[in-house]
């Protein structure tokens, strides 16, 4: 039944009811009304003893403040909506200690996220009779009244203060100018003040038709467009009705309208309505009551949007600066900080537009968020906490640029001034490293790994800082120098221009294959294993080099085995392969008195089997050597053990063993006098000799 229907079916039934007194008849209206619109008493909290008055309900709907006279004195309490009722009713304390006998506290107001308490108040040192104060919540405390301030304040009366949702606009009430003739209420107009960054502007008085002489407690509505006051006027039921006003699209007051679903004979007083729009709560008789909103009487569709702002780390609660805009337009539809004690805030957005979400705190990270309620149809609530740090993780992944490995690395962090705030070392076996970097500066971020070039970037966590992780791929590019690698002919001494140079890096994992007698950058602080063969009729030779740290090139002197400090190039000669040519075999290693083969010598004897799968008609002798140590005949035998130890890992990997013969010569062939420690070393050695081979024409 639409709101014409229900005006038309009442005036129908009174007329029907030949009612002869105007007091009888609107004693029936409020019977008719009070059957179509059933008011509700809200028994938790009224009584029959005291007077419980003025409501404000919180956007969410779940806590309500009130004023009663229940201590012999006009009080304010707080009560919580749970499980379908309200409860745990308490007084609040900071704010009524503050009064004393003979001071009033009335007309408490919720600001829409609860935060903060409006209320009128004859308390000392104010500038009026009464005054508008204020009181914050801090956790499940509230804070002593703070008064408005003259800007709001005047001389006389000031009271009943109600707030829109954006904090923009507050409404109240003073002695009213124009009281109509033969009335002998208390009356007031209607004000309205707007918020600006240097206060509060002059309050100026709503107009006709919402002020006629005689309005009190008025309520803007969680759309910050409708507005219900209390009025007494011709047409009312009796005493002061509920009436309702919206602004239009160009910002004027339509005509107020009776709220017939909740006016009775007596004086109705103090709407309010949470966020959601369904359930209007008010006073009368000196108790609260509620009432179901018909649809015709509604809001504008609505969304509440509350949660927490908080630490991410500490999960502590934070103040922080709020600000919605039109996500369309950017225009800035209100901005306000959350409560500072536990960090909550509740929003209330009107439907039909999209909006941004803005969260800031210095030296915070900061949020956005964006909500598209434009095809919202119903009132809805969203929980969103939101989390602010106070550091960023910054990813650094350092790695070789051309291997791709990670790198053992220094990270320096310098601020703007060139400070160093902090230095983290990477552990080399992973890419990433995670450097803490406060929020609110900027920085350079330097990298420096041993041996390589290093490289730097900037950061800048100043503004809006939206995302805590951040990551950085820093490819490091290795310090190297030119190294000549010249192949020749062990015999003729001249170049072997078909050579295949292999190139093992034994510091990490590299490998360069090139064609010999050139040029070859190889890294800084490195150690190499170089091979070189040839497919046209030579052995293979292999040696050792580093590069110092100081980028000076490190060989062996393959006749001496002496280390050159700072040679111009590396020289390998190879062996022709004929028949008795004689290869030393290098790097290759027993257990002490045994013929057991390390495992660090299959480099070398790899070598061996490649050159002789290369080779199918060649057979070798393998030779085993030993220095004077010990008994002629023991070493005689122990390097013929050894010798065969080398044929058997040599037959194991696809040599037939028929192409192989191993002899043991003991100290018998010294190639040096052992007359020291090194000349011995020199002298435990295993020998290839070629027993037979057949080249190619072309080798």
């Amino acid at each position: 039944m639409n709101y014409y229907n229900k005006i038309f079916l009442i005036i129908a039934l009174v007329f029907s009811a030949s009612i002869a007194y105007s007091q009888s008849k609107k004693d029936s209206i409020e019977q008719v009304l009070d059957s179509i619109y059933p008011k509700t008493i809200v028994a938790e909290i009224s009584s029959d003893e005291f007077t419980e008055y003025a409501p404000s309900i919180s956007a969410n709907g779940r806590i309500m403040i009130f004023e009663s006279n229940q201590n012999g004195l006009w009080n304010l309490y707080l009560t919580r909506f749970e499980d379908g009722k309200w409860i745990d009713e308490v007084p609040i304390d900071s704010v009524n200690m503050a009064a004393d006998s003979n001071d009033v506290i009335s007309g408490p107001n919720f600001s829409y996220d609860g935060n903060r308490i409006y209320f009128h108040a004859s308390f000392d040192g104010g500038y009026g009779a009464e005054d508008i104060y204020f009181s914050e919540r801090v956790g499940d405390n509230w804070t002593e009244p703070e008064n408005m301030g003259p800007e709001i304040n005047s001389s006389s009366f000031d009271g009943f203060p109600t707030i829109s949702t954006d904090g923009k606009t507050l409404y109240f009430t003073r002695n009213s100018k124009n009281i109509p003739e033969g009335i002998n209420e208390f009356c007031y107009e209607i004000y309205a003040s707007q918020k600006t960054d240097s206060g509060w502007s002059e309050p100026e008085v709503l107009p006709y038709p919402v002020n006629l002489g005689c309005e009190k407690a008025p309520k803007i509505m969680a759309d910050n467009r409708t507005l219900i006051f209390a009025s007494l006027r011709e047409g009312g039921i009796g005493g002061f009705d509920l009436y309702q006003t919206r602004l239009n699209e160009d910002g004027d007051w339509v005509k107020p309208v009776p709220l017939e679903y909740v006016n009775t004979t007596d004086d109705d007083l103090f709407s309010s309505i949470s966020a959601s729009g369904d359930l209007m709560y008010f006073s009368k008789r000196n108790d609260i009551y509620s009432v179901e909103i018909p649809q015709e009487f509604r809001q504008f569709q609505n969304v509440t949007l509350q949660g927490v702002i908080r630490d991410a780390d500490s999960k502590e609660g934070l103040s922080a600066s709020i600000r919605i805009t039109d996500a369309n337009t950017s225009e800035i539809i209100t901005s306000f900080d959350n409560n500072p004690s536990d960090g909550f805030y509740s929003i209330v957005l009107s439907a039909g537009r999209a909006y941004n979400l803005e969260v800031r705190k210095e030296d915070y990270s900061s949020a956005l968020y964006y909500y598209d309620l434009r095809d919202i149809e119903s009132y809805q609530e969203y929980e969103q906490n939101i989390d602010l740090f106070t550091t960023a993780h910054l990813n650094v992944n350092i790695y070789d640029i051309e291997l791709y490995d990670p790198l053992k690395s220094t990270i320096t962090v310098k601020n703007t001034s060139g400070r160093t705030v902090d230095i983290v070392e990477s552990d080399g076996q992973n890419w990433k490293t995670r450097v803490d970097l406060p929020i609110g500066n900027a920085y350079t971020v330097e990298v420096e790994s041993e041996n390589f070039k290093s490289k730097s970037f900037s950061i800048d966590l100043t503004g809006l800082i939206l995302y805590r992780v951040y990551e950085e791929d820093i490819e490091l590019i290795p310090e190297k120098i030119g190294v000549p690698i010249n192949v020749n002919d062990l015999l003729s001494g001249g170049s072997v221009s078909s050579s295949t140079l292999i190139i093992r890096n034994k510091t990490r994992n590299e490998e360069i294959v090139i064609s010999g007698n050139q040029t070859i950058n190889l890294r800084v602080g490195d150690r190499y294993m170089v091979e070189a063969s040839s497919d046209r009729g030579y052995a293979f030779n292999s040696t050792e080099i580093e590069i110092s740290d100081q980028g000076k090139l490190q060989t062996i002197d393959e006749s001496t085995g002496e280390i050159k400090e700072d040679s111009k190039g590396v020289e390998l000669k190879l062996q022709p392969l004929a028949k008795d040519a004689n290869l030393t075999l290098k790097d290759i290693y027993f257990e002490s008195n045994k013929s057991d083969l390390f495992e660090s010598s299959f480099e070398e004897l790899d070598r061996v089997i490649k050159l002789m799968k290369s080779y199918p008609t060649m057979k070798i002798e393998i030779a085993a050597h030993t220095d004077d140590i010990g008994a002629a005949a023991y070493n005689v035998r122990l390097s013929k053990q050894r010798a065969n130890s080398v044929i058997s890992y040599i037959t194991s990997n696809g040599i037939e063993e028929d192409r192989l013969i191993s002899q043991g010569y003991g100290e018998s062939k010294p190639v040096v006098p052992n007359d020291s420690e090194e000349n011995r070393a020199k002298n435990r050695r295993v020998e290839l000799k070629i027993l037979d081979i057949q080249l190619a024409q072309n080798d």
